[in-house]
């Protein structure tokens, strides 16, 4: 009998537009001026850039004003009564983030964009949203509201967990896990007088575990460029960081399925959407109180 494939319970590790490709990204804007030689020079040098992001928030200030002020007033949206998402993703991106002269602000506002949508297509699930104005009406009042008891979540609950606590604490672990990789790694993304490229930055660090999840399958993926936890853990997976880079991946018991994560495997960021359902969570119990 033919098995199925395994498949993927997606975390926000790896998303569409995700918190490590936002590293990437800032990272290759740096390295346009720096020309880093080493990955400690790009750890000291992406230290005021964080503390940027993390005073900013993970959707900025500019972003919230103009999803409050109307940005998302347009019927149009909506297709046969079904919120359309990719047509909003593309008008947000359009509006917040073509008219940045900041390189650093444009790579944050995008990740903005996607963080937003993501949260919202998954409320969707739930909600069902036909208009705009139940959306203005959840966010508006519920998240991005510096009135409500716990303030603007945008600023607080939402910051992307990788960046949450910089420099120390478990919330960061993605992000040491990139930088012990990228030190291990660093022959595969510098150039021939061992200057970061950052051609070959995004090809390692993120293009090839994307590529080789979709050409080879996780069984496959996992076979090849993965170890397990050890006797304590064995559905926990790291990668094999002195070849390949890619999230930890944990098999779900009695299920051909792994969850991409975002924590250190078991930690307690494996969970997906955990976020998402304390954020939804308090939407429904505001109304519920209503």
């Amino acid at each position: 009998m033919e098995q199925k494939q395994f498949t993927s319970l997606r975390s926000s590790t790896q998303e569409e537009y995700g918190q490590v490709q936002t590293l990437c990204d800032i990272i290759k804007v740096l390295n346009e001026e720096k020309h880093f030689k080493s990955a400690k020079e790009v750890f000291e040098g992406m230290a005021p850039i964080m503390d940027r992001y993390m005073k900013r928030g993970t959707i900025g200030e500019l972003t919230r004003q103009r999803i409050k002020a109307g940005l998302l007033n347009d019927e149009s949206l909506f297709r046969d009564g079904q919120l359309d998402c990719d047509a909003l993703r593309e008008k947000l991106l359009e509006s917040i983030t073509t008219d940045k002269d900041d390189k650093f602000e444009r790579v944050m506002a995008q990740r903005d964009v996607f963080k937003f949508v993501g949260l919202l297509m998954y409320f969707n699930c739930f909600r069902k949203y036909t208009s705009v104005e139940q959306i203005r009406e959840d966010f508006c009042q519920h998240i991005f509201n510096e009135e409500t008891p716990d303030g603007d979540h945008s600023k607080s609950y939402l910051n992307d967990r990788m960046f949450y606590g910089f420099p120390m604490g478990g919330h960061a672990y993605p992000y040491f896990a990139f930088f012990w990789a990228l030190e291990s790694l660093w022959e595969y993304v510098s150039d021939g007088n061992g200057v970061l490229d950052n051609e070959k930055l995004q090809k390692k660090m993120i293009d090839e575990y994307q590529t080789c999840r979709k050409e080879m399958g996780f069984e496959a993926l996992v076979d090849a460029h993965y170890s397990d936890d050890g006797p304590c853990h064995p559905e926990v997976f790291f990668p094999n960081t002195e070849d390949f880079y890619g999230p930890v991946l944990v098999a779900v018991e009695n299920e051909r399925k792994y969850i991409e994560s975002c924590g250190e495997g078991k930690g307690p960021n494996r969970y997906p959407y955990r976020y998402e359902q304390a954020l939804l969570q308090r939407i429904i119990d505001k109304r519920t109180e209503d």
